[in-house]
């Protein structure tokens, strides 16, 4: 092992460490209760099927282009829903890698029902998958990520 390759590995150790040791102030943006600019995202749990879901209304604040919600906030939606799923099944976790597929249009104004669930579990990674859909039932986005377990 080289040097450089030796001291990026300490740092990398004491990241995790200090990551380890994160505690929630109610400020995440998507979940956090006191973030009055936040999100404010509620999920249930399907234990029996290992899955999460959320429902949110996209305000105009949520905009890109008037009236269609920025692809940020679609993509945070999904994001906050594995590591939402992971949380609620034990694990301390965090978004390692996060791949978004955009399908359809999603309007303010208009509910997103957002889906996740674990494909496959490792010892060291939760590979998880999430769908952002409108109350038609057409898909608006899929999200496929590696969630690095703390």
């Amino acid at each position: 092992m080289s040097i450089s390759h030796r001291r990026s590995h300490i740092k990398w150790r004491s990241c995790m460490d200090e990551l380890k040791s994160l505690e929630d102030n109610g400020m995440c943006f998507a979940c956090g209760r006191n973030n009055h600019t936040g999100l404010h995202l509620e999920f249930s749990l399907n234990r029996q099927e290992n899955r999460v879901e959320t429902t949110f209304i996209p305000l105009d604040v949520h905009q890109g282009w008037q009236g269609v919600v920025h692809g940020g906030i679609i993509a945070t939606l999904m994001d906050e829903a594995m590591a939402k799923l992971a949380q609620l099944l034990g694990y301390h976790a965090l978004t390692a890698s996060l791949d978004v597929r955009f399908k359809e249009v999603a309007r303010t104004g208009e509910p997103l029902q957002v889906k996740a669930e674990v494909a496959k579990l490792s010892k060291k990674l939760i590979y998880a998958r999430a769908v952002a859909g409108r109350a038609d039932g057409a898909v608006v986005a899929e999200a496929q990520a590696k969630l690095m377990i703390m």
